[in-house]
């Protein structure tokens, strides 16, 4: 029987995404888990998973289509197999940069929607492109990169780095620029603009530093077009902002304790970072204190089955959360080489399908950064997000005594409509008692 691809809800904000590539061509065989497709959404470029084996039987949707959450982009069947005539399913939504499908045939299969997962809405397309559109449509045209010949994220790559797509060999369907061509690209880009460079050093130096006492430097000014992940952020926060209201509890965790069981781990060359510790400590703090792990649903509150925590991760030009689900019956190791896989997959651009969605609780850690502490805004729907502070040395009195201790600042930001002052200090309470005596986190 044959079964759609439908384009996915690949994160909880997500209601549309590019089909940057396919990576199977019609009549190519297809096994379960095999990456069939490129996917950019408004966080992160993702690779497609067949969820059936079978042969690639169309593809409806071209590399470079906007295409809405829902859309069949394809058919997986049997050899052979006949398709039941019709009008395609997937376009009537699809942008107007993209192309039409390339298939009219329709089947129908039944499709679950991931669990959690609300996503925030986005203003329908109307006849017009947008100013950003249009403003990007002309900067192609002065690069030279038709919107034929590579997605909008490889054109956006290109206007980045000043690069004329029609000087790039694109090796994708139809010749088309992928990823991929644009960076093998760049550093032969590179090298042409610095050779002419080179001759000039000397005479730019010499006038730098000749005018060096009456220089003052200065910002350049101008504007900077948003990207669809600093979009994303903006209207995620703005919503959070006006329709939940937050409250805080802020308390000072000691964490000597649990920097010893973390070195312990270190020096047996197990990588469990002190961020597992808390991630750790903050699922076990939520078994006890559910309504922490929950939902506001207007008339009623959606208590989760599953502690999903999501770990907010710094990338270029914004913030992921990738999601470690089910980290109440995980162990701390294997919370840690699953956070590892998370953070690098985000990192890197590699965000797998899922990594993204059904986060029920978020941890968000700037210690790294040396800062003491800050409040952190709920990401929708979930009804609270831990913000935590750097582990540094404090004065602390101790049976009337002042003693040098190591210590860390944790604030919650929890949804006041789901929980109240007492039920946020009590589960504060309870992660401090885990952090503090952190054995506990290995029974």
């Amino acid at each position: 029987m044959a079964t759609e691809i439908t384009m996915p809800k690949l994160s909880d904000t997500m209601e549309e995404g590019v089909l940057i590539s396919w990576k199977k061509s019609p009549g190519e065989r297809v096994d379960r888990g095999d990456i069939i497709a490129e996917i950019e959404t408004d966080k992160a470029t993702m690779e497609l998973e067949a969820f059936a084996s079978g042969i690639l039987l169309e593809t409806r949707v071209k590399a470079g289509d906007l295409v809405p959450v829902g859309t069949v982009i394809g058919i997986i069947g049997s050899e052979g197999e006949k398709i039941s005539s019709g009008e395609a399913s997937p376009s009537p939504e699809i942008s107007k940069q993209a192309g039409d499908s390339q298939s009219k045939s329709e089947v129908k299969v039944s499709e679950k929607e991931p669990p959690y997962e609300k996503s925030l809405p986005i203003a329908e397309s109307g006849s017009e492109p947008p100013p950003r559109e249009r403003k990007e449509a002309e900067a192609d045209k002065t690069l030279g990169g038709g919107m034929e010949k590579a997605s909008p994220m490889v054109r956006r790559m290109a206007r980045d780095q000043g690069i004329d797509l029609s000087r790039v060999t694109g090796t994708g369907p139809d010749g088309r620029i992928l990823k991929e061509d644009l960076e093998a690209f760049l550093p032969q880009a590179e090298i042409k603009q610095e050779l002419p460079q080179s001759s000039k050093t000397a005479a730019v130096l010499t006038e730098a530093t000749e005018s060096l006492p009456s220089r003052r430097s200065s910002l350049s000014g101008g504007s900077e077009q948003l990207s669809r992940m600093r979009t994303a952020i903006a209207r995620t926060v703005i919503e959070s902002w006006q329709t939940i209201p937050h409250f805080t509890v802020v308390m000072d965790i000691e964490m000597g304790a649990a920097e010893d069981l973390h070195k312990s781990f270190k020096d047996v060359g197990d990588p469990v970072s002190l961020n597992d510790f808390i991630i750790k400590s903050v699922a076990t703090a939520l078994l006890d204190y559910p309504r922490l792990n929950a939902s506001w649903a207007e008339d009623k509150i959606d208590i989760h089955p599953e502690v999903n925590i999501g770990i907010a991760v710094n990338v270029a030009d914004g913030l992921l959360v990738p999601v470690l689900h089910d980290c109440g019956n995980l162990s701390l190791r294997e919370i840690a080489h699953q956070s590892r896989e998370l953070i690098e997959r985000a990192r890197t651009g590699k965000t797998a399908q899922g990594d993204l969605s059904g986060g029920t609780f978020t941890v968000s850690n700037m210690g790294m950064l040396g800062v003491d502490a800050f409040t952190a805004i709920i990401l929708p729907p979930q009804a609270g997000i831990l913000a935590i502070g750097t582990v540094a040395d404090a004065a602390v009195v101790r049976k009337g005594h002042i003693v040098v201790a190591r210590m860390m600042t944790a604030v919650l930001s929890a949804d006041h409509r789901v929980v109240d002052g007492a039920y946020g200090a009590g589960f504060m309470k309870k992660l401090k008692e885990i952090l503090e005596n952190p054995v506990r986190l290995m029974l």
